[in-house]
Protein backbone atom coordinates (compact mmCIF):
# COMPACT_ATOMS: atom_id res chain seq x y z
CA UNK A 1 0.00 0.00 0.00
CA UNK A 2 2.75 1.99 1.32
CA UNK A 3 4.46 1.65 -2.55
CA UNK A 4 1.09 2.14 -4.08
CA UNK A 5 0.68 5.51 -1.99
CA UNK A 6 4.49 6.81 -3.10
CA UNK A 7 3.69 6.06 -6.99
CA UNK A 8 0.35 8.06 -6.47
CA UNK A 9 2.39 11.03 -4.97
CA UNK A 10 5.03 10.73 -8.22
CA UNK A 11 2.08 10.78 -10.82
CA UNK A 12 0.85 14.11 -9.16
CA UNK A 13 4.12 15.92 -8.59
CA UNK A 14 4.98 14.61 -12.51
CA UNK A 15 1.56 16.47 -13.37
CA UNK A 16 2.15 19.69 -11.11
CA UNK A 17 4.53 21.77 -13.38
CA UNK A 18 2.44 21.04 -16.45
CA UNK A 19 -0.15 23.95 -14.72
CA UNK A 20 2.02 26.31 -15.20
CA UNK A 21 2.88 25.54 -18.86
CA UNK A 22 2.17 27.40 -22.35
CA UNK A 23 0.97 25.34 -25.50
CA UNK A 24 3.90 25.18 -26.80
CA UNK A 25 4.74 25.62 -31.47
CA UNK A 26 3.20 22.69 -32.80
CA UNK A 27 6.57 22.92 -34.69
CA UNK A 28 8.97 22.56 -32.40
CA UNK A 29 10.58 19.45 -31.62
CA UNK A 30 12.40 17.93 -28.70
CA UNK A 31 10.37 17.49 -25.30
CA UNK A 32 7.36 19.18 -25.04
CA UNK A 33 4.20 19.45 -22.31
CA UNK A 34 1.01 20.50 -23.36
CA UNK A 35 -2.01 17.85 -22.36
CA UNK A 36 0.91 15.66 -21.47
CA UNK A 37 4.58 15.05 -21.90
CA UNK A 38 5.67 14.71 -25.37
CA UNK A 39 9.00 14.17 -27.43
CA UNK A 40 8.40 15.45 -31.24
CA UNK A 41 10.98 14.10 -33.73
CA UNK A 42 9.19 15.98 -36.83
CA UNK A 43 5.89 16.62 -38.16
CA UNK A 44 3.52 13.90 -37.24
CA UNK A 45 5.90 11.77 -35.48
CA UNK A 46 5.92 11.62 -31.90
CA UNK A 47 6.08 10.09 -28.54
CA UNK A 48 3.52 10.78 -25.80
CA UNK A 49 3.48 9.76 -21.89
CA UNK A 50 0.55 8.77 -20.42
CA UNK A 51 -0.36 7.79 -16.87
CA UNK A 52 -3.22 7.97 -14.43
CA UNK A 53 -3.86 6.94 -10.88
CA UNK A 54 -7.32 6.39 -9.65
CA UNK A 55 -7.78 6.45 -5.65
CA UNK A 56 -10.92 6.09 -3.39
CA UNK A 57 -12.18 6.32 -0.09
CA UNK A 58 -15.03 4.00 0.37
CA UNK A 59 -18.31 3.52 2.93
CA UNK A 60 -20.28 0.81 3.01
CA UNK A 61 -23.83 0.11 4.64
CA UNK A 62 -24.30 -3.15 5.97
CA UNK A 63 -20.16 -3.93 5.61
CA UNK A 64 -19.91 -5.91 2.35
CA UNK A 65 -16.08 -7.20 3.17
CA UNK A 66 -14.37 -4.53 1.17
CA UNK A 67 -11.84 -2.31 1.91
CA UNK A 68 -12.23 1.33 2.90
CA UNK A 69 -9.00 2.24 0.90
CA UNK A 70 -8.61 1.02 -2.53
CA UNK A 71 -6.30 2.04 -5.35
CA UNK A 72 -8.82 1.52 -8.22
CA UNK A 73 -6.22 1.69 -10.70
CA UNK A 74 -2.54 2.70 -11.82
CA UNK A 75 -1.44 2.88 -15.23
CA UNK A 76 1.31 3.78 -17.44
CA UNK A 77 1.58 4.12 -21.32
CA UNK A 78 2.82 5.44 -24.25
CA UNK A 79 1.10 6.47 -27.38
CA UNK A 80 2.03 8.59 -30.43
CA UNK A 81 2.54 9.09 -34.27
CA UNK A 82 4.48 7.47 -37.16
CA UNK A 83 3.67 10.17 -39.66
CA UNK A 84 0.08 10.72 -40.30
CA UNK A 85 -0.52 7.12 -41.50
CA UNK A 86 -0.10 5.52 -38.26
CA UNK A 87 -0.87 5.82 -34.64
CA UNK A 88 -0.12 3.29 -31.71
CA UNK A 89 -0.36 3.11 -27.98
CA UNK A 90 0.50 0.60 -25.18
CA UNK A 91 -0.78 1.11 -21.73
CA UNK A 92 0.15 -1.34 -18.71
CA UNK A 93 -1.79 -1.70 -15.46
CA UNK A 94 0.84 -1.52 -12.36
CA UNK A 95 -1.59 -1.97 -9.51
CA UNK A 96 -1.10 -4.02 -6.31
CA UNK A 97 0.90 -4.06 -2.93
CA UNK A 98 3.83 -3.90 -5.22
CA UNK A 99 3.45 -1.44 -7.92
CA UNK A 100 6.79 -2.53 -9.69
CA UNK A 101 5.60 -5.79 -10.38
CA UNK A 102 4.04 -6.74 -13.87
CA UNK A 103 2.66 -9.52 -15.37
CA UNK A 104 1.91 -10.27 -19.10
CA UNK A 105 -2.13 -9.76 -17.91
CA UNK A 106 -1.43 -6.44 -16.79
CA UNK A 107 -1.25 -5.26 -20.59
CA UNK A 108 -4.78 -3.25 -21.43
CA UNK A 109 -3.90 -1.92 -24.72
CA UNK A 110 -1.30 -2.46 -27.27
CA UNK A 111 -2.10 -1.93 -30.72
CA UNK A 112 -1.60 0.21 -34.30
CA UNK A 113 -3.61 1.33 -36.43
CA UNK A 114 -3.41 2.77 -40.19
CA UNK A 115 -5.55 5.44 -40.73
CA UNK A 116 -4.82 7.15 -44.11
CA UNK A 117 -8.28 8.21 -44.85
CA UNK A 118 -11.46 8.85 -42.57
CA UNK A 119 -13.78 6.35 -44.46
CA UNK A 120 -11.51 3.53 -43.74
CA UNK A 121 -8.82 2.48 -40.88
CA UNK A 122 -7.64 -0.16 -39.43
CA UNK A 123 -6.32 -1.31 -36.12
CA UNK A 124 -4.76 -4.82 -34.77
CA UNK A 125 -3.14 -5.60 -31.39
CA UNK A 126 -5.17 -5.43 -28.33
CA UNK A 127 -8.01 -2.98 -27.66
CA UNK A 128 -11.60 -2.81 -26.90
CA UNK A 129 -14.15 -4.90 -28.83
CA UNK A 130 -16.70 -2.37 -30.22
CA UNK A 131 -19.77 -3.06 -28.16
CA UNK A 132 -20.92 -0.48 -25.78
CA UNK A 133 -21.08 3.33 -25.11
CA UNK A 134 -20.00 3.04 -21.85
CA UNK A 135 -17.50 -0.01 -21.61
CA UNK A 136 -15.78 1.80 -24.50
CA UNK A 137 -15.56 5.26 -22.48
CA UNK A 138 -11.99 5.70 -20.70
CA UNK A 139 -12.06 4.71 -16.97
CA UNK A 140 -11.30 8.13 -16.27
CA UNK A 141 -13.63 9.59 -18.31
CA UNK A 142 -16.97 8.16 -17.00
CA UNK A 143 -19.45 10.49 -15.55
CA UNK A 144 -19.45 7.65 -12.65
CA UNK A 145 -16.88 6.29 -10.31
CA UNK A 146 -17.70 2.62 -11.87
CA UNK A 147 -19.21 1.79 -14.92
CA UNK A 148 -22.69 0.50 -15.25
CA UNK A 149 -22.90 -3.24 -14.37
CA UNK A 150 -24.39 -4.42 -18.29
CA UNK A 151 -21.32 -2.64 -19.02
CA UNK A 152 -18.81 -4.96 -17.00
CA UNK A 153 -20.79 -8.32 -17.20
CA UNK A 154 -22.13 -8.62 -20.57
CA UNK A 155 -19.89 -6.33 -22.62
CA UNK A 156 -17.32 -8.11 -23.92
CA UNK A 157 -14.25 -4.99 -23.22
CA UNK A 158 -10.79 -5.46 -24.38
CA UNK A 159 -9.45 -8.72 -26.62
CA UNK A 160 -6.74 -9.43 -29.44
CA UNK A 161 -7.98 -9.06 -32.66
CA UNK A 162 -8.20 -6.67 -35.66
CA UNK A 163 -10.74 -4.42 -36.67
CA UNK A 164 -12.16 -2.22 -39.61
CA UNK A 165 -13.44 0.92 -38.59
CA UNK A 166 -14.31 4.59 -40.63
CA UNK A 167 -16.48 7.60 -40.78
CA UNK A 168 -19.25 7.84 -43.10
CA UNK A 169 -20.48 10.89 -42.73
CA UNK A 170 -23.62 10.54 -40.92
CA UNK A 171 -22.75 7.07 -39.82
CA UNK A 172 -19.39 5.59 -37.89
CA UNK A 173 -18.96 1.52 -38.29
CA UNK A 174 -16.18 -0.56 -36.47
CA UNK A 175 -16.33 -4.30 -37.54
CA UNK A 176 -14.03 -6.65 -35.89
CA UNK A 177 -12.60 -10.38 -35.54
CA UNK A 178 -11.30 -11.38 -32.52
CA UNK A 179 -9.39 -14.03 -30.65
CA UNK A 180 -11.50 -15.18 -27.78
CA UNK A 181 -14.76 -13.09 -26.45
CA UNK A 182 -13.28 -10.30 -24.82
CA UNK A 183 -11.90 -10.29 -21.07
CA UNK A 184 -14.99 -9.73 -19.42
CA UNK A 185 -16.57 -12.95 -21.32
CA UNK A 186 -13.85 -14.99 -20.15
CA UNK A 187 -14.35 -17.50 -17.21
CA UNK A 188 -12.01 -18.46 -14.92
CA UNK A 189 -13.95 -21.89 -13.71
CA UNK A 190 -11.91 -24.97 -13.87
CA UNK A 191 -12.16 -27.45 -17.03
CA UNK A 192 -12.44 -30.92 -16.93
CA UNK A 193 -10.65 -32.36 -20.03
CA UNK A 194 -8.03 -35.97 -20.52
CA UNK A 195 -4.88 -35.87 -19.23
CA UNK A 196 -2.54 -34.29 -21.57
CA UNK A 197 -5.11 -31.78 -23.58
CA UNK A 198 -6.40 -28.40 -23.51
CA UNK A 199 -9.07 -26.80 -22.08
CA UNK A 200 -11.04 -25.59 -25.38
CA UNK A 201 -11.07 -21.65 -25.56
CA UNK A 202 -14.14 -19.08 -26.02
CA UNK A 203 -13.67 -17.73 -29.37
CA UNK A 204 -13.20 -16.71 -31.73
CA UNK A 205 -15.56 -13.69 -31.69
CA UNK A 206 -17.17 -10.73 -34.23
CA UNK A 207 -18.45 -7.53 -33.34
CA UNK A 208 -20.02 -5.02 -35.45
CA UNK A 209 -21.35 -1.83 -34.37
CA UNK A 210 -22.24 1.57 -36.21
CA UNK A 211 -23.68 4.58 -34.15
CA UNK A 212 -24.64 7.85 -36.22
CA UNK A 213 -26.25 11.27 -35.50
CA UNK A 214 -29.36 10.14 -37.86
CA UNK A 215 -31.47 13.29 -36.74
CA UNK A 216 -29.21 15.73 -38.35
CA UNK A 217 -31.86 15.68 -41.22
CA UNK A 218 -34.76 16.43 -39.14
CA UNK A 219 -35.97 19.54 -38.15
CA UNK A 220 -35.79 18.93 -34.36
CA UNK A 221 -33.92 21.63 -32.71
CA UNK A 222 -31.03 20.45 -30.48
CA UNK A 223 -32.28 17.07 -30.89
CA UNK A 224 -30.94 16.92 -34.38
CA UNK A 225 -27.52 16.56 -32.38
CA UNK A 226 -28.26 12.93 -30.79
CA UNK A 227 -26.23 9.73 -31.71
CA UNK A 228 -27.87 6.85 -31.65
CA UNK A 229 -26.00 3.23 -32.26
CA UNK A 230 -26.36 -0.79 -32.36
CA UNK A 231 -24.07 -3.65 -31.77
CA UNK A 232 -23.80 -7.33 -31.81
CA UNK A 233 -21.01 -9.83 -31.32
CA UNK A 234 -21.30 -13.48 -31.70
CA UNK A 235 -18.79 -16.52 -30.21
CA UNK A 236 -18.27 -19.89 -29.93
CA UNK A 237 -18.74 -21.54 -26.46
CA UNK A 238 -17.44 -24.81 -25.44
CA UNK A 239 -18.99 -27.04 -23.29
CA UNK A 240 -18.55 -25.98 -19.64
CA UNK A 241 -19.17 -23.52 -16.67
CA UNK A 242 -18.63 -20.84 -19.23
CA UNK A 243 -21.79 -18.41 -18.99
CA UNK A 244 -21.58 -15.14 -17.95
CA UNK A 245 -22.76 -13.90 -14.93
CA UNK A 246 -24.48 -11.28 -12.64
CA UNK A 247 -22.42 -9.33 -10.21
CA UNK A 248 -23.24 -6.49 -7.71
CA UNK A 249 -21.16 -3.25 -7.85
CA UNK A 250 -18.76 -4.28 -5.74
CA UNK A 251 -17.97 -7.78 -7.16
CA UNK A 252 -20.25 -9.95 -5.03
CA UNK A 253 -21.73 -13.13 -7.16
CA UNK A 254 -25.90 -13.07 -7.23
CA UNK A 255 -25.64 -15.64 -9.58
CA UNK A 256 -23.29 -18.59 -10.59
CA UNK A 257 -22.13 -19.69 -14.08
CA UNK A 258 -24.51 -22.49 -15.66
CA UNK A 259 -23.22 -24.95 -18.07
CA UNK A 260 -23.46 -23.99 -21.77
CA UNK A 261 -22.25 -25.28 -25.28
CA UNK A 262 -22.81 -23.67 -28.39
CA UNK A 263 -23.27 -19.67 -29.70
CA UNK A 264 -23.19 -16.57 -27.68
CA UNK A 265 -24.22 -13.40 -28.80
CA UNK A 266 -24.73 -10.02 -28.08
CA UNK A 267 -27.38 -7.56 -28.58
CA UNK A 268 -27.15 -3.72 -28.10
CA UNK A 269 -28.36 -0.34 -28.34
CA UNK A 270 -27.14 3.14 -27.51
CA UNK A 271 -28.36 6.88 -27.33
CA UNK A 272 -26.09 9.88 -26.09
CA UNK A 273 -27.31 13.64 -26.16
CA UNK A 274 -24.97 16.00 -25.22
CA UNK A 275 -26.82 19.83 -25.48
CA UNK A 276 -24.81 22.27 -23.64
CA UNK A 277 -24.03 21.33 -20.24
CA UNK A 278 -26.30 18.99 -20.13
CA UNK A 279 -26.11 15.18 -21.48
CA UNK A 280 -28.66 12.35 -21.48
CA UNK A 281 -27.12 8.46 -22.43
CA UNK A 282 -28.87 5.32 -21.92
CA UNK A 283 -27.94 1.61 -23.36
CA UNK A 284 -29.82 -1.59 -23.71
CA UNK A 285 -27.86 -4.88 -23.42
CA UNK A 286 -28.72 -8.71 -24.01
CA UNK A 287 -26.30 -11.68 -24.22
CA UNK A 288 -28.47 -15.17 -24.94
CA UNK A 289 -25.96 -18.30 -24.99
CA UNK A 290 -26.97 -22.00 -25.87
CA UNK A 291 -27.08 -25.01 -23.53
CA UNK A 292 -27.32 -27.77 -26.34
CA UNK A 293 -26.80 -31.36 -24.52
CA UNK A 294 -26.48 -29.63 -21.31
CA UNK A 295 -29.16 -31.21 -19.29
CA UNK A 296 -28.99 -34.68 -17.04
CA UNK A 297 -29.78 -36.27 -19.89
CA UNK A 298 -27.54 -34.92 -22.64
CA UNK A 299 -30.76 -33.19 -24.14
CA UNK A 300 -30.56 -28.99 -24.89
CA UNK A 301 -32.02 -26.28 -22.27
CA UNK A 302 -33.70 -23.28 -23.35
CA UNK A 303 -30.96 -20.03 -23.34
CA UNK A 304 -29.25 -18.47 -20.64
CA UNK A 305 -30.29 -14.73 -21.38
CA UNK A 306 -28.73 -11.86 -19.82
CA UNK A 307 -30.38 -8.32 -19.80
CA UNK A 308 -29.26 -4.98 -18.61
CA UNK A 309 -30.49 -1.29 -19.24
CA UNK A 310 -29.04 2.12 -17.58
CA UNK A 311 -30.45 5.87 -18.16
CA UNK A 312 -27.94 8.51 -17.05
CA UNK A 313 -28.74 12.38 -16.45
CA UNK A 314 -25.66 14.91 -16.34
CA UNK A 315 -25.60 18.64 -15.84
CA UNK A 316 -22.63 21.16 -15.51
CA UNK A 317 -23.63 23.77 -13.47
CA UNK A 318 -21.03 26.15 -13.76
CA UNK A 319 -21.99 25.84 -17.30
CA UNK A 320 -19.02 23.87 -19.05
CA UNK A 321 -19.94 22.29 -22.29
CA UNK A 322 -20.25 18.84 -22.07
CA UNK A 323 -17.98 16.81 -24.71
CA UNK A 324 -15.02 14.56 -25.02
CA UNK A 325 -12.69 17.24 -23.77
CA UNK A 326 -14.20 19.48 -21.04
CA UNK A 327 -12.66 22.61 -21.15
CA UNK A 328 -12.99 24.29 -17.53
CA UNK A 329 -13.85 27.67 -17.83
CA UNK A 330 -12.54 29.26 -14.26
CA UNK A 331 -9.33 26.52 -13.17
CA UNK A 332 -9.06 25.74 -9.22
CA UNK A 333 -5.51 26.93 -9.66
CA UNK A 334 -6.69 29.90 -11.12
CA UNK A 335 -8.65 31.16 -8.18
CA UNK A 336 -11.74 29.51 -9.59
CA UNK A 337 -14.07 27.08 -8.77
CA UNK A 338 -13.50 24.52 -11.09
CA UNK A 339 -16.19 22.53 -13.31
CA UNK A 340 -18.89 21.26 -10.91
CA UNK A 341 -21.26 18.96 -12.39
CA UNK A 342 -24.32 16.61 -10.73
CA UNK A 343 -25.26 13.22 -12.23
CA UNK A 344 -27.35 10.00 -11.42
CA UNK A 345 -27.83 6.86 -13.28
CA UNK A 346 -30.53 4.51 -13.09
CA UNK A 347 -29.92 0.70 -13.97
CA UNK A 348 -30.60 -2.80 -13.71
CA UNK A 349 -28.83 -6.22 -14.47
CA UNK A 350 -30.58 -9.92 -14.57
CA UNK A 351 -30.09 -13.21 -15.48
CA UNK A 352 -32.70 -15.71 -16.13
CA UNK A 353 -33.62 -19.16 -18.28
CA UNK A 354 -35.43 -18.58 -21.41
CA UNK A 355 -37.98 -21.34 -20.15
CA UNK A 356 -40.27 -20.24 -17.41
CA UNK A 357 -42.36 -23.32 -17.27
CA UNK A 358 -42.60 -25.89 -14.36
CA UNK A 359 -40.50 -25.63 -10.90
CA UNK A 360 -37.28 -22.96 -11.26
CA UNK A 361 -34.18 -24.30 -9.73
CA UNK A 362 -30.36 -22.97 -9.20
CA UNK A 363 -28.80 -26.29 -10.65
CA UNK A 364 -26.44 -24.99 -13.16
CA UNK A 365 -28.29 -27.76 -15.32
CA UNK A 366 -31.84 -26.59 -14.57
CA UNK A 367 -34.25 -25.51 -17.70
CA UNK A 368 -35.93 -23.40 -15.37
CA UNK A 369 -33.70 -21.47 -14.11
CA UNK A 370 -34.29 -19.52 -10.41
CA UNK A 371 -33.66 -15.66 -11.75
CA UNK A 372 -31.73 -13.02 -10.19
CA UNK A 373 -31.39 -8.93 -10.30
CA UNK A 374 -29.53 -6.17 -9.32
CA UNK A 375 -31.44 -2.43 -9.63
CA UNK A 376 -29.35 0.23 -8.99
CA UNK A 377 -29.17 4.05 -8.39
CA UNK A 378 -26.43 6.22 -8.36
CA UNK A 379 -26.35 9.62 -7.46
CA UNK A 380 -22.84 12.04 -7.86
CA UNK A 381 -20.98 14.56 -7.84
CA UNK A 382 -17.76 15.65 -9.97
CA UNK A 383 -15.48 17.79 -9.35
CA UNK A 384 -12.80 18.54 -12.16
CA UNK A 385 -10.27 20.84 -10.72
CA UNK A 386 -7.88 21.22 -13.47
CA UNK A 387 -7.12 19.28 -16.94
CA UNK A 388 -5.01 16.71 -15.20
CA UNK A 389 -7.13 16.17 -11.37
CA UNK A 390 -10.88 15.26 -10.65
CA UNK A 391 -12.93 14.51 -7.96
CA UNK A 392 -16.03 12.17 -7.76
CA UNK A 393 -18.34 11.88 -5.04
CA UNK A 394 -21.07 9.07 -5.54
CA UNK A 395 -23.59 7.30 -3.55
CA UNK A 396 -24.84 4.20 -4.58
CA UNK A 397 -28.14 2.01 -3.37
CA UNK A 398 -28.56 -1.39 -4.85
CA UNK A 399 -31.49 -3.49 -4.95
CA UNK A 400 -31.40 -7.61 -4.85
CA UNK A 401 -33.77 -9.58 -6.12
CA UNK A 402 -33.46 -13.00 -4.91
CA UNK A 403 -31.98 -12.54 -0.88
CA UNK A 404 -30.68 -15.86 -0.27
CA UNK A 405 -28.28 -14.84 -3.26
CA UNK A 406 -27.30 -11.33 -1.88
CA UNK A 407 -24.48 -10.79 -0.60
CA UNK A 408 -25.40 -10.52 3.03
CA UNK A 409 -27.94 -13.64 2.81
CA UNK A 410 -31.07 -12.20 4.29
CA UNK A 411 -30.48 -8.71 3.27
CA UNK A 412 -31.19 -7.26 0.05
CA UNK A 413 -30.83 -3.65 0.11
CA UNK A 414 -27.24 -2.12 0.11
CA UNK A 415 -25.64 1.27 0.23
CA UNK A 416 -22.47 2.38 -0.56
CA UNK A 417 -20.45 5.88 -0.95
CA UNK A 418 -16.84 6.16 -2.81
CA UNK A 419 -14.74 9.77 -2.86
CA UNK A 420 -12.73 9.20 -5.60
CA UNK A 421 -9.33 11.06 -6.59
CA UNK A 422 -8.45 10.49 -10.63
CA UNK A 423 -4.95 11.87 -11.57
CA UNK A 424 -4.65 11.61 -15.29
CA UNK A 425 -1.86 13.39 -17.47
Amino acid sequence: MKRALVMLWVLALVAAPAFAQKKKDKDKRGFVWDDRPTIVFGKNIDVEFKGRALVEWRAFDPDQGEDLFHLRTARLGLKGKLTKHFSWEAEREVTGDDVTHLQAGDWKDVNIEWKTFDAVSVRGGRFKMPFGLEQTTGISDLDFAYRALGSTEIAPARDKGAMVSGDLGHLNYEAGMFHGDGDNGQSGEPQFVATGQKADQIGPSVAVRVVGDLFRPLPLGKFRSANVGVAYTTADVPEGLNSLRAETVWGANITKRVYVKGRRQRYGTQFEWTPGPASIKAEWMQSREQRKEQSNRDQDLSDYIGTAWYVTGTWFITGEKKDNNIKVKHPLYKGGPGAIEVAARIEQLSFKSASTSGPAFTNPRADHLVPNSDTVFTAGVNWTTSPWTRVLINAIHEDIEDPTRSPVTGTTSFWSGVLRLNIVF
